[in-house]
Order: C-alpha cells, then structure tokens, then sequence
C-alpha cells in the first residue's frame, strides 16, 4: 500500500512540474475514513461475483486496501497553481508544459478525460456535460479543473460550495466561459 500511494504522490509531484511539494491532509483522511459507509457499501457491491468471477474488481482484490489507497488519494492537498499545471499537462496530452516530460501517454489522458466529461462534476456531472460540453473536475475543497484539449487548462477556487458539493462560483465562471467560447465538445456542429 505505501509503495502505490508513494507512487501517486510522485505522479503529483511530477505534474507539478516538480516545482512543488504536494501535501498530504491526515485530518481529512480520518474524516474520510470515517465518513465511508457508502464508499464500503459500494466496493462490496462492486466485488459481487458472478459464476465466480468478480464483477469490478480484478481476482483477490483486497478491499480494505483498495479503500485505504482510495482514502489516502483524497487526502493530497495541492494549491490552484499546481492544479493548473495539471490540467495544463492533461490538456497538452499528457507532457507537461514546464518540463516537456511526458507523464501520461494519449490514452491514458483520453481516459482521464473521459471519467471528467461523464462524472467529474459530481450529481452535477450530466447538466455540466449537456450545458458546458468540457472536461472538468470539482474537489469539495471548492477547486474545479477544466481542460480544453489542445487549447489550455484551467483552475479556479472558490470554497463556497453548492448542496452537491461543486463550487458555486466556480459552476458560475463555467457556464458564462462555455456561453463566451465555443469549446463545448459539440460546439464544431454548429
């Protein structure tokens, strides 16, 4: 388990264009821990077996460490800069634009960004895709991440949060950058 979670961590540091230290918040990973009722539930459910077979998970997965990883990772406490170089490295498909280092392949960004179009905005996830078109991922800390394929990566903070967990002004800044530019994902149709 420490071996992968310092591998995580190196990935971030990596992103960050090795300019930074990345941060680890334990207050946040006991509350996560313990806060994880649905998380737990839904890793059970997703160990059903099926003629034998695991459903979503590979063979002899140990939950309880998949879990403790899963609450490790949002533990990790970045600032806006480094979360612009990262979407900036997703948008630039996966080098980083400071390094030239390449930290993911195309696939891999392919899907990253895929996860963020269809679930990163929380149960916000279908509207933001429907009205905005873009990939973007939000952080109960009030962060929200925007990458705009061969174009740019954003990063923005406002803590204030919204009954889903999204930052309000952060959805406010989205919705009048997708009515200002034409970057949603459909917009070449028109």
């Amino acid at each position: 388990l420490s071996i992968r979670f310092e591998k995580i961590m190196n990935t971030w540091y990596n992103l960050s264009g090795k300019m930074y230290k990345i941060g680890f918040n334990n207050p946040v990973y006991l509350s996560e821990k313990k806060t994880a009722d649905r998380n737990y539930a839904l890793a059970h459910f997703m160990n059903e077996t099926n003629t034998n077979k695991p459903i979503g998970f590979p063979d002899k997965t140990d939950l309880n460490e998949t879990l403790e990883l899963y609450f490790q990772s949002c533990s990790i406490e970045i600032n806006t800069e480094i979360l612009s170089i990262v979407a900036s490295t997703l948008a630039n498909g996966g080098i980083n634009p400071y390094t030239g280092e390449k930290i993911f392949s195309p696939k891999t960004v392919r899907n990253i960004l895929s996860i963020m179009q269809t679930c990163g905005m929380y149960d916000y996830s279908g509207e933001f895709a429907f009205k905005i078109g873009i990939p973007a991922k939000s952080g109960v800390a009030g962060a929200i991440m925007i990458v705009i394929p061969n174009v740019m990566g954003i990063a923005l903070w406002s803590p204030r949060l919204d009954d889903i967990g999204n930052s309000q002004r952060g959805i406010e800044f989205c919705k009048l950058f997708g009515e200002k530019f034409n970057f949603h994902i459909f917009d070449s149709l028109s």
